[in-house]
């Protein structure tokens, strides 16, 4: 089971077991995870469906507010996972007594922690916490006050009356009546009259919406009956994620589609599209199919339904496939051969290229293939992403044909022959259509009949032992080695193939009807990414000269500049290699004494690798923080690690179901007998390669405020019993999320005070539901809210009473949008911040992530600028409407002067010089 699908809450503590106050051991992680998911389970199977307001969603948003105040008011570690268990537990009563169901509740939670391990004295702590939360009682200590203000966090937040609402239709229900609205509003002003908070941090967190609140409660009160008007039905509409990310796919899907785009740009998008493709069926379809082998309660508890929602992606990819095969074959091909540019088949060679095709498959082709027969008890393997034949033989003495598969041995010589031509054409042969025009001579005896392609993707999430310990680096090692062996995600066959054919490869390798997906001809479309083209410059994007960087002369004086004031970078518009000459200088530099940085994707070759390796053969002290669990990125990662490592590094890795995503570089520097630090702090990885193609931003800086807690971060990555003392960075798992929803409910209470308010966010994704709710609740306060989401969005904009105020659009273009923003207008003085989180529970919940402000006022400025440049987009904006369409903004209208990608990079031009 992915750990993605049942982890949902903060991970803020050890991992492993350490002795505290009192000789007792603390909870630890795996206990926790196992309380997490027991609770899911609870709910699933226990609680009633009349239940509107103590539901799930309740539980596990009290879970997440008892964390967030719980670390403000600097709990112990060993605290925050009794505060966090008992806020799992406190409402589980509910399925046995609705009165008194703090006790059942207490009961439930001591027989379980009983169970599995967990100590006495830390369960009767979890107890009397549950207990606390009886009205009426007083809470005796900061645990108690906490998990009593994280309970009824609703009074002091924006969705206060529709929870009410929520609230009021589960009593009316355990009462048997209805309740009238005058005394629903009366209960409701008793309650935040009566109501108080007992922490510092939910008073300060709190006390504001809770008056304001209070306030429209009594100006209601004050209206006649008749004027008042109905209050809101709570309600709440999502996306689905991974229909979403189609969605998103069809985007790519459409840049291959626009004729304004080059021709061979338009190709590289249909490869694109192909490889987001299957790697969405090789991770997130082959997630949801082993979550279908769960029991109904645990299906339930993980709130999926794999097996409608995979029917439901089959249709939709489908859909857009037929819509990539007719592209493909009836535009771009005639396109490219109007070029010179020629994809041959078999009946189109000429005498000297047909010779020269089968004296290319005897040389380099025939030593590689590999044959299989297929038959009842002999179901030969088949490995992840390769290409094979399905190829039918019959015998030349006319007895039963036979089914054999042949590997096509691609990944090996490549996908494209180059043929011999005269001219100026470039001829090209497929390696499939080369191996079905030679194949019928290497069946000696047989005769071949027919030969269609096949391919089958398997599960490739890293699934790691379920156990707490042991090393996470070698449990990957381990996993990638049984990657190509993974469980089938997606069958994808040749649409001409005949169906007995398909019903004997179906059988043979137990795959069910969901798994099979109909093709065309060619599969691994994704290799028209290394169509061997040399020239043809008038059918691509034109070279972009990267911006110069005078500040930092390209890198070079990133010391010097760093004295005067911060500097951003702007990837790729501006050169990666400043980086790595940034970090050359510092491995020559013998006043430089320590380099850290984290890891999260690296370049096969990485200079960044080579300039730490540099800094370690002239004495200086490195430590790298490497991400092992970066998916299809962990070979290199674990690479690197083992090079540095060997080197003399300090080389930390990877924690159970923890992954560091940050991007943080930290140098320190030995300047006038004293350490100056200097950090770099990035929405994107360090890896040369991907950044030509991905946008992204670096703030680097000297400023003592940002780089000390750049540094406590890097503490925390070496030993998490470490509580970095953040103020100016926001880390997830600890205080993004808390940190976030109180900048959302700041522009809030300044709409519905009348100051300035408004939310400007880019992310790559939008989809945690939390969060959502939170953008509905700004929406409805009057907060306009403008989204630039690249990939899933899971909100759904423009619905009266819900989202009105909120606009999304999405803009795919030359350069694949990476670059987090979050901006607020925060009462006329905006706060900017840049991350490496997008907003997903995965990364709120289960990563070490990092936002940081912009404090200088005039890059601020600047990050603002660009963001208005990307609203103001009329080219390659798409809107995100209510039935993901994907239509382009003012499409009749579109205006060359406002394609996001190129004003960005004029302005940043101008600001250059």
């Amino acid at each position: 089971m992915p750990p993605e699908a049942i982890g949902t809450l903060a991970s803020t503590f050890v991992a492993v077991q350490r002795r505290i106050t009192g000789g007792d051991r603390m909870i630890t992680e795996a206990q926790l995870e196992r309380c997490r998911l027991h609770v899911r389970r609870w709910f699933a199977a226990h609680m009633q469906r009349t239940m509107h307001f103590h539901d799930l969603e309740h539980t596990l948003g009290v879970a997440r507010t008892a964390t967030a105040l719980a670390q403000a008011m600097g709990l112990s570690v060993a605290d925050l996972a009794l505060v966090e268990v008992a806020a799992l537990f406190h409402d589980t009563g509910y399925a046995k007594v609705y009165q008194g169901h703090e006790e059942e509740s207490a009961k439930l939670a001591t027989a379980f922690l009983r169970r599995i391990g967990v100590t006495e004295r830390d369960a009767v702590r979890v107890a009397a916490t549950i207990l606390s939360t009886r009205f009426g009682s007083r809470p005796r200590n900061l645990l108690q006050q906490v998990l009593r203000d994280a309970d009824s966090a609703k009074a002091g937040q924006a969705d206060f009356i529709e929870k009410s609402e929520l609230l009021k239709k589960e009593l009316e229900i355990v009462r048997r009546k209805k309740i009238g609205a005058a005394e629903w509003l009366a209960e409701n002003v008793a309650y935040l009259e009566q109501h108080r908070f007992h922490t510092k941090a939910a008073q300060a967190r709190y006390g504001k919406q809770k008056a304001l609140n209070l306030r429209v409660l009594h100006e209601r009160s004050r209206m006649p009956k008749d004027r008042r008007d109905p209050l809101p039905r709570p309600q709440d509409r999502y996306f689905d994620r991974d229909l979403s990310w189609l969605s998103f796919n069809d985007r790519v899907l459409q840049e291959a589609m626009d004729r304004t785009v080059p021709l061979l740009e338009r190709l590289k998008f249909l490869a694109i599209y192909s490889s987001n493709l299957d790697e969405f069926y090789r991770v997130r379809v082959a997630s949801l199919r082993s979550l279908a082998g769960l029991k109904k309660v645990d299906r339930a508890a993980l709130e999926v339904t794999p097996e409608k929602r995979v029917d439901r992606i089959n249709r939709k990819a489908l859909a857009q496939q037929e819509r990539f095969g007719e592209l493909y074959r009836e535009e771009l091909l005639p396109a490219l051969a109007r070029k010179g540019i020629h994809f041959l088949t078999p009946q189109k060679l000429s005498r000297r290229q047909e010779e020269f095709v089968r004296d290319h498959f005897t040389r380099h082709v025939a030593p590689l293939l590999h044959t299989a027969t297929v038959r009842a008890g002999n179901a030969p393997f088949i490995e992840d992403r390769r290409l094979y034949f399905a190829c039918r033989l019959k015998p030349k003495n006319g007895s039963k044909e036979r089914l054999v598969l042949v590997n096509i041995p691609s990944d090996e010589l490549g996908r494209f022959i180059v043929l011999p031509s005269s001219g100026k054409r470039t001829e090209l042969m497929y390696l499939d259509d080369a191996m079905r025009l030679c194949l019928g001579g290497l069946f000696t005896g047989f005769k071949l009949t027919a030969c269609h392609s096949i391919k089958l993707s398997r599960d490739a999430e890293l699934h790691l032992d379920e156990e707490y310990v042991g090393n996470v680096k070698e449990k990957v090692r381990k996993s990638l080695r049984k990657r190509s062996m993974g469980v089938p995600s997606r069958f994808l066959y040749d649409g001409d193939m005949p169906r007995p054919t398909l019903r004997a490869l179906r059988n043979l390798l137990g795959l069910s009807k969901q798994d099979i997906v109909a093709g065309g001809r060619y599969h691994n479309f994704s290799d028209l990414l290394k169509v061997p083209l040399k020239g043809y410059r008038e059918l691509r994007d034109p070279a972009l000269r990267p911006v110069p960087d005078a500040a930092t002369r390209n890198g070079a004086a990133t010391f010097q500049a760093l004295k005067r004031r911060d500097v951003l970078w702007h990837f790729p518009y501006h050169d990666f290699g400043n980086v790595v000459r940034w970090l050359q200088q510092a491995a020559r530099d013998p006043h430089v004494k320590h380099i850290a940085i984290t890891l999260y994707r690296v370049a096969d070759g990485s200079e960044v690798c080579k300039a730490l390796l540099d800094a370690l053969q002239r004495g200086k002290r490195v430590t790298v923080f490497v991400e092992v669990q970066a998916r299809f990125d962990e070979r290199s990662n674990l690479y690197w690690g083992d090079t540095l490592e060997k080197a003399g590094a300090r080389v930390l890795y990877s924690y159970e179901n923890l992954k560091v995503h940050c991007k943080l570089c930290l140098v320190e520097r030995r300047e006038k007998g004293r350490t100056v630090r200097y950090a770099y702090l990035g929405t994107g990885n360090f890896n040369e390669r991907t950044s030509t193609i991905y946008t992204d931003m670096a703030l680097l800086t000297a400023q003592p405020a940002i780089t000390r807690e750049v540094a406590e971060v890097f503490q925390h990555l070496a030993d998490r019993r470490h509580r970095p003392a953040l103020s100016q960075l926001l880390m997830a798992p600890l205080s993004l999320r808390g940190s976030l929803e109180a900048m959302i409910d700041k522009e809030i209470e300044n709409a519905r005070s009348g100051r300035q308010s408004g939310i400007l966010l880019k992310l790559n994704s939008l989809e945690d539901r939390a969060l959502i709710r939170k953008l509905y609740d700004a929406s409805n306060a009057g907060v306009q809210v403008r989204l630039i989401i690249r990939g899933i969005c899971c909100l759904v904009p423009g619905i009266e009473g819900l989202s009105a105020n909120i606009e999304a659009i999405s803009i795919v273009d030359r350069f694949l949008e990476h670059t987090r923003v979050y901006a607020f207008v925060n009462g006329g003085k905006p706060t900017v911040m840049l991350s490496s989180a997008d907003w997903m529970g995965r990364n709120l919940d289960r990563r070490i992530e990092v936002a940081f402000p912009v404090n200088d006022a005039g890059l601020r400025a600047m990050v603002l600028e660009l963001m208005e440049i990307q609203w103001r987009d009329r080219v390659k904006a798409r809107h995100i409407d209510m039935l993901q369409t994907n239509p382009y903004r003012d499409a009749a209208r579109r205006d060359p002067q406002t394609r996001a990608q190129e004003a960005t990079y004029a302005y940043l031009k101008k600001e250059a010089r």
